[in-house]
């Protein structure tokens, strides 16, 4: 009984979380690493990058939840809030927790690479995510809002360069990503409008879109250190597809 309460809580977090999705910040993390480096080093700094990638994003899906949970409470009632499967303070001290980690590891990132661009970038990116997820989700600025957020994500991994502003093809692909999402964010708000058969086609799409950023990171990388590497990122796909099957990517 213990075991299967644990089990229940588990589920709970990693639906709140959207874990599978996390993989998708850290192909692109990867991806704009490889275009200005060519290859997996410094890996320390690439490791910082990554994990500050991953943390941020949870962070971003927490606090999506906690600053929705009286709209989720009507439109997607199921969800772990509203349903009361996790508490809104414990949901909002993990997301505050993991933005704060996100943070650390971003100057982690920028000790290690001897400049302080991965920090700044981080924090950038951390004030982009709450921005988002507590006022700009719902207006009409909204998708160019997550598009500039994972423009961010990509220049996390670019940051490495000391001189990023100079850095056309990973500026340029950062630029390519945030138009990506801007189209998927797009496309999501009308997840929850419209009959169920309609809803359910919508989030599939949305799924799918998701789980494209890394494919197209994968190319990225082929392009800009071999296939071996895009081989690499395009691996990150197995966790994300076996772990979907455990939460909705929506």
């Amino acid at each position: 009984m213990i075991a299967a309460s644990a089990g229940v809580r588990a589920l709970a977090w990693w639906q709140l979380l959207r874990g599978a999705n996390v993989f998708t910040a850290a192909s692109n993390v990867v991806a704009g690493f490889l275009i200005v480096q060519g290859a997996w080093r410094p890996a320390a700094a690439l490791a910082a990058l990554v994990a500050a990638s991953m943390c941020l994003y949870l962070a971003g899906m927490a606090l999506n939840d906690v600053f929705d949970a009286k709209l989720d409470a009507v439109e997607r009632p199921e969800r772990p809030l509203p349903s009361g499967r996790i508490a809104l303070k414990s949901a909002a001290a993990v997301g505050w927790a993991l933005l704060a980690g996100g943070l650390a590891l971003s100057w982690l990132a920028a000790a290690a690479a001897d400049q302080p661009m991965p920090g700044l970038i981080g924090v950038l990116l951390a004030f982009a995510i709450v921005q988002y997820d507590r006022s700009l989700k719902a207006t009409w600025i909204g998708p160019a809002a997550m598009g500039w957020c994972r423009f961010l994500n990509v220049l996390m991994g670019a940051s490495i360069s000391p001189a990023l502003i100079r850095e056309g093809p990973a500026l340029g692909y950062a630029a390519l990503v945030g138009v990506y999402a801007l189209a998927l964010t797009q496309t999501a708000r009308s997840e929850t409008a419209g009959p169920v058969s309609r809803m359910l086609r919508v989030r599939n799409v949305v799924t799918r879109m998701i789980q494209g950023f890394i494919v197209i990171d994968a190319i990225a990388a082929t392009i800009a250190a071999g296939w071996p590497s895009g081989l690499a990122v395009l691996a990150l796909l197995i966790p994300t597809l076996a772990l979907s099957r455990w939460a909705p990517m929506t």
